[in-house]
């Protein structure tokens, strides 16, 4: 072998910290210097043979590591959507509330001026029908703003979390909820909570918090998809099947 193919080797094979796409590059490069070094000794590089083995390995490897890096990166990147989307409607929904209130408050003032208006009418003895019809008002503006209040109540406690409990039964190292909650990116960490006499772990369990909906979800177990066989499941439209997790609205 030649100068120039080992210093090419060792450039190829340093320990440098450096980014995929740079260790691709010099990878290309140093691989070039090669074919043309053992090209001077009669190597013809389009037979294969063992000079360049580790080369095309290091190379596997390289677009490994990019291809992960790439899905890690695709995987922040929709679930950073995700975030600012939700950032969004709770904006929406603070902004909803105030102007709510603000009503709220103008009724709670007619409301008022009514009531001191039919107050002073029986006090002052005014004809029996008149002080009537103004109670009968009075309660019915109380009614319509009692009705607003509990179906602004019932619109807001679909967009407050709620902490389900989950909890996966098996022996296993590690185990995550996965679900279109946050298109299958993240998802959620279940911690270990029974542990056997033996050492071997039984139990996993979280409180996941979720809005209301319904959700299809799975158990990620060792790098595994596992299904719960005591959750409701369904096929999507590719055939693959899901469990199906119903979060019911908070009681507010």
């Amino acid at each position: 072998m030649t100068a120039d193919a080992r210093s090419a080797g060792s450039v190829s094979t340093s320990g440098r910290s450096l980014s995929a796409k740079d260790k691709l590059a010099m990878l290309d490069k140093a691989k070039e210097k090669r074919v043309e070094a053992l090209a001077q000794d009669g190597y013809n590089p389009f037979k294969t043979g063992a000079p360049g083995i580790v080369d095309v390995r290091l190379y596997h490897a390289a677009v490994e590591s990019q291809k992960r890096m790439s899905t890690k990166l695709s995987e922040a990147n929709s679930q950073m959507t995700l975030m600012e989307r939700r950032m969004e409607e709770t904006t929406k929904d603070l902004q909803d509330a105030a102007a709510f209130l603000k009503k709220v408050a103008m009724e709670f003032g007619t409301t008022s001026r009514l009531v001191e208006s039919t107050a002073a009418a029986v006090r002052f003895g005014v004809e029996k029908e008149d002080a009537v019809g103004k109670l009968v008002k009075l309660c019915e503006r109380l009614e319509a703003l009692e009705k607003t209040v509990q179906d602004q109540r019932a619109a807001f406690a679909k967009r407050v979390p709620k902490k389900v409990p989950v909890a996966w039964v098996g022996v296993a190292s590690e185990v995550k909820l996965m679900g279109d909650f946050d298109n299958w990116t993240r998802g959620f960490e279940l911690s270990a909570a029974n542990i056997d006499s033996d050492g071997v772990i039984k139990t996993f369990e979280a409180e996941v918090p979720l809005l209301p909906g319904r959700y299809r979800a799975k158990f990620l177990v060792d790098g595994g998809w596992r299904l719960a066989s005591d959750w409701p499941t369904e096929n999507d439209e590719l055939g693959e099947t899901n469990n199906i997790l119903i979060v019911q609205p908070m009681a507010l």
